[in-house]
């Protein structure tokens, strides 16, 4: 009986995201996981009633997974199922550590210390950025609250890491108050603590939309969805590649600013092909500032031919202004991780898996204004993005290709994040998908125009080139590390007490 409640934890959680999105859910997901924390005696049980909820909910929403590896990566659905239950497993083991270390510090100091377990779940969220294989932040409790613009406006101060410590931090409050059912007003406390941060963070969050949503926006953008799919045959990819994405461009008006192509299945590569640069050239004609796309490029070295996954800037003349090399790339989908343990594994596509990470954080000038890009899901990690804004950009350009995932959670879920990284920085966003969502996301999180998914479309929108840098872009993850001090300060606290204890025990 005890293990329904982590499985219930799994369900509200993977309830509160897309597509069944219901976010209010996430405000009391934890509960359960807190009672059985409590009931349970010791650390490692802790640790696999939350790897169960973890399980649970990842399943879920990650599903969407296993079918992409079958599709396109040519793998039989047993093994592309078998893989996806691995990556669960491991996955999973992030909510058992939050479970199993909030356990351990309330045997040594105490019930009391559950209420370190927003603190902890933040640090655990914090660590799943950099691990497994670079990372995969991908379903951050904060997340859920995509569609709160008041509430998540502190995201320039703590990142979605304070959204997810006031949700985790709501789960416990709900949970501390049942268990002292009928006792002193104490017991309330947290609640009431918990609530004053939500009243501050909500005023906070209106008096930012009331600023920032003034913004004047002075240029226009386009971005070219043309939906191309892997699968097609080479012949209706090019035409789409060429022929399409000029049709597309004639119906935009003389008056664009800028022009987006998508990360897309690459027929031709522009270093080789004078016909796709002459394209190209043509469509960068048609906008002032310019046209930015995505390209394979190859550079040769002493170590041979090496690839790489690129966004390419031509200015209104057709020359070439700027190349950014893609940073962060997909493991076993752009690239083969620890190498001598996989050399045997298929990537997860055909068309690629041999890339080259690059090696700088390459800013482009459109005239005299610095612009980054981004590619595919480097947009998740907000660490990398914010670096890119810090390093001076005014402007985030997102090139990625989506259609992978076909009709699933994917591509909601993977433009839910993306919409974190404009408030965190106080950015326009500009995301052009090969099958959706493109759109232009404003510096509040808010959607000016985007596009629906699985379609041929153009997503016209304006924005401006914002300077000013938040507190979240200069100083990054500042409230992370101030958990940690908390976490590791009652960890001390919590240890010399269980020594005085023993000793005691031993006099």
């Amino acid at each position: 009986m005890p293990l329904l409640l982590p499985v219930v934890t799994g369900l509200l959680l993977a309830a509160s995201f897309p597509r069944i999105d219901q976010p209010f859910l996430a405000w009391v997901a934890l509960a359960p996981l807190c009672a059985f924390m409590v009931r349970v005696h010791s650390p490692f049980r802790a640790f696999w009633g939350g790897w169960l909820a973890g399980g649970v909910e990842l399943f879920g929403l990650l599903a969407w997974m296993p079918g992409v590896v079958e599709s396109h990566g040519g793998l039989p659905g047993w093994l592309a199922w078998t893989g996806y239950a691995l990556l669960i497993l491991l996955l999973a083991c992030f909510t058992g550590a939050a479970c199993c270390a909030t356990k351990g510090l309330m045997r040594w100091g105490g019930d009391a210390h559950l209420l370190l377990f927003p603190a902890v779940w933040v640090l655990v969220e914090y660590a799943q950025t950099r691990v497994p294989f670079g990372g995969f932040p991908w379903l951050q409790l904060g997340y859920t609250q995509s569609d709160r613009l008041v509430l998540i406006q502190i995201a320039d101060l703590a990142g979605v890491y304070g959204i997810s410590f006031l949700l985790a931090g709501a789960s416990t409050a709900i949970f501390w108050i049942v268990m002292h059912r009928g006792r002193r007003f104490r017991s309330w406390y947290p609640a009431l603590s918990l609530l004053v941060l939500v009243l501050a963070c909500l005023l906070y969050g209106q008096a930012s939309l009331d600023r920032w949503d003034g913004l004047r926006a002075d240029y226009s953008a386009a971005m070219l969805q043309a939906n191309l799919a892997a699968d097609e045959a080479p012949s209706v990819l090019a035409e789409k590649y060429q022929a399409g994405y000029r049709r597309m461009a004639d119906t935009l008006p003389p008056s664009v600013d800028l022009l987006v192509l998508p990360e897309s299945p690459t027929p031709v590569m522009y270093e080789r092909d004078a016909r796709y640069r002459a394209l190209l050239g043509d469509l960068a004609a048609r906008a002032t500032l310019g046209l930015i796309f995505n390209n394979i490029r190859s550079e040769e070295t002493g170590e041979g031919m090496k690839y790489f996954n690129s966004a390419y800037h031509l200015n209104q003349k057709g020359e070439l202004s700027g190349i950014y090399d893609k940073i962060h790339l997909v493991p076993f989908g752009e690239y083969i991780p620890l190498k001598s343990l996989f050399a045997a594994m298929q990537t997860v596509t055909r068309d690629v898996g041999a890339f080259e990470p690059g090696r700088n954080k390459t800013i482009f000038r459109l005239g005299r204004r610095p612009v980054n890009v981004t590619i595919c899901f480097e947009a998740i990690f907000p660490g990398l993005v914010r670096q890119f804004v810090r390093g001076g950009s005014r402007l985030i350009v997102n090139l990625t290709n989506d259609r992978w995932y076909g009709d699933s959670n994917a591509p909601l879920q993977h433009f839910s994040i993306a919409r974190w990284r404009s408030i965190e920085n106080r950015r326009y966003f500009l995301r052009a998908a090969n099958s959706g969502i493109s759109a232009v996301i404003e510096p509040t999180g808010r959607i000016q125009a985007a596009t629906g998914i699985l379609q041929e479309a153009v997503c016209e929108g304006r924005f401006a080139f914002c300077a000013q840098q938040t507190f979240y872009t200069r100083y990054g993850d500042v409230f992370v590390f101030l958990c940690a001090i908390i976490v590791c300060g009652f960890t001390v606290l919590a240890f010399t007490k269980e020594r005085k204890k023993r000793h005691f025990n031993r006099s």
